[in-house]
């Protein structure tokens, strides 16, 4: 198949940003966060690169942790913990680490007479995010009924933001603090569970929070937050790329695209590329953002289709089918096309979709 619009993923590069990442908690195990198909990277593809740099991984659901199970015999967490009931036998059956966050799931436990021994439960606490997670004032019960069950427990939060930003720096120290509580809490009564609290914006910016075990995920995949935090250089690792398809010239007043959003002021000249927000383009590029192509920025011009995306190469020399369109990634970062379209990098990565070619590197 030749349609030229591909996402060149390094995964050299994630695993330098790996070893940057550990660099900055000694001592600390290390899950970094795998979940959306490795936030859109491929998860096959980042494992087979990482297994023998980390302790675990951690995904979202039951079924991410299962498809997981199938290439690796590393720790796996699943942060959303079972459903129901049928969901925690097969997370035991397949020895999978598993998030307990509420009473409803202490019930499937009920049936079971011990863990197994490869398997750690988290117990997760909600120190102020208000999403999952036991209130401090349930936390010693619902921990007396699991280490009836398993002495393999790990205590687990999250933060709601962990920026470097004033307002984040405030409520991470309140959830540090509440986090630390608890804990001394459950030391006083003799528990010594395994302590786990920060993600790559806690590991950059809040050192007090590493813990015993870290998770780390957007910052495996480049993402530092230049911008708001502790800066470390991480490596550019997914670029999304294609080539015109059409290049054309429009007179003074023709419209472009569907409503015709984009009129031209002058004669132009307009390059169309194979991409669209059915590729995980964002819809909101369009009259809104740019590319890169020939090293040059490209306005896109008109409303992005499913399919299509037009932009302006009136200024631009030497452009043909054959030259490379960098719609992100190198030389135009990622954090860019979530600024110019109200959104956070997180969205975009996990929305490129199924149908972009990933070529690894």
């Amino acid at each position: 198949m030749t349609r030229p619009t591909v996402a060149e993923i390094n995964l050299s590069a994630i695993r330098k940003n790996l070893k940057k990442i550990k660099s900055l908690s000694k001592g600390s195990l290390i899950y970094p966060v795998v979940k959306a198909n490795a936030y859109g990277h491929g998860y096959k593809e980042v494992i087979k690169e990482i297994e023998n740099l980390v302790n675990g991984l951690s995904v979202a659901t039951t079924e991410e942790a299962l498809e997981i199970r199938k290439i690796t015999n590393k720790s796996i967490l699943c942060m959303e913990g079972p459903y129901d009931q049928k969901e925690f036998d097969l997370l035991i059956e397949n020895k999978i680490d598993l998030v307990i966050h509420s009473k409803r799931q202490i019930e499937f436990i009920e049936p079971t007479n011990r863990f197994p021994k490869e398997i750690k439960v988290w117990i997760k606490v909600d120190t102020g995010m208000n999403r999952l997670g036991f209130k401090e004032e349930e936390i010693i019960d619902a921990y007396k009924q699991l280490q009836a069950k398993t002495k393999k427990i790990v205590l687990m939060s999250h933060f709601s933001s962990a920026a470097g930003t004033k307002s984040s720096k405030i409520n991470s120290k309140k959830q540090i603090d509440s986090f630390n509580k608890i804990e001394k809490k459950l030391n006083k009564m003799g528990f010594k569970p395994l302590l786990s609290l920060c993600n790559s914006g806690g590991l950059l910016n809040y050192r007090s929070s590493h813990k015993d075990i870290v998770r780390p995920g957007v910052s495996l995949y480049g993402i530092d937050q230049k911008e708001i935090g502790k800066k470390i250089d991480l490596e550019n690792v997914l670029t999304f790329k294609t080539k015109p398809i059409s290049i054309k010239k429009v007179q003074k007043g023709d419209k472009v695209g569907y409503d015709g959003k984009w009129t031209a002021k002058k004669n132009s000249t307009i390059g169309i590329l194979p991409v669209g927000y059915a590729d995980g383009y964002p819809l909101l590029m369009g009259n809104n953002g740019y590319v890169l192509i020939n090293g040059k920025r490209a306005k896109v011009i008109g409303k992005v289709s499913m399919d299509l995306t037009a932009i302006d190469i009136s200024k631009i020399k030497d452009v043909n089918y054959e030259s490379d369109v960098i719609l992100w990634g190198k030389d135009l970062p990622i954090e860019k096309i979530a600024q110019a379209t109200k959104n956070i990098p997180y969205t975009i990565m996990t929305s490129l979709s199924a149908r972009v070619k990933r070529i690894y590197l």
